[in-house]
């Protein structure tokens, strides 16, 4: 039993490690969206695709270890036990603080897609002013363009 919660404190701390970086690459893509860095923005999410796709093996491994081990102690949850050993307490500590990492990295993506939404406002807003630009352009070549004539050189 005891083998168990220092597995699932091993995995549940790899967790945590990998959201911690994932929290720090979305403060670098904060920061490459508002400088409007694309080759960063792109690199910055592939490597969070390889941080998502770790932390689902995680999960896969932690998840079933977690479910057996409420189910063989009866419970609903490690937080309603009492943390009668010393890996209770660290197990439960890290949970609490994968979850306050999780928030942060919501916070953190909200502010990241507000900022994008805002970008694509604005790039828009160019696009469509280029276009009123071109379309008044051609409009104005139409009257000031001189008329063509044919000449027949056989006459």
């Amino acid at each position: 039993m005891v083998s168990d919660v220092k597995k699932l404190i091993e995995l549940a701390e790899k967790k945590l490690n990998y959201l911690n970086e994932m929290l720090k690459l979305n403060n670098q893509l904060n920061i490459a969206i508002n400088s409007q860095k694309l080759d960063d923005i792109k690199n910055i999410l592939e490597k969070k695709q390889n941080i998502i796709e770790s932390i689902d093996e995680i999960d896969s491994e932690f998840l079933p270890m977690y479910n057996l081990y409420k189910k063989v102690n009866r419970i609903d949850s490690i937080f309603n036990t009492p943390s009668n050993s010393a890996d209770k307490s660290v197990l439960k500590g890290i949970l609490i603080d994968i979850k306050g990492t999780l928030e942060k990295i919501k916070e953190v993506e909200d502010k990241n897609l507000e900022d994008i939404n805002c970008a694509f406002k604005n790039l828009e807003e160019k696009i469509s002013d280029i276009s009123k630009g071109k379309k008044g352009y051609i409009e104005y070549l139409k009257y000031y363009t001189p008329g063509s004539y044919f000449v027949d050189k056989k006459r």
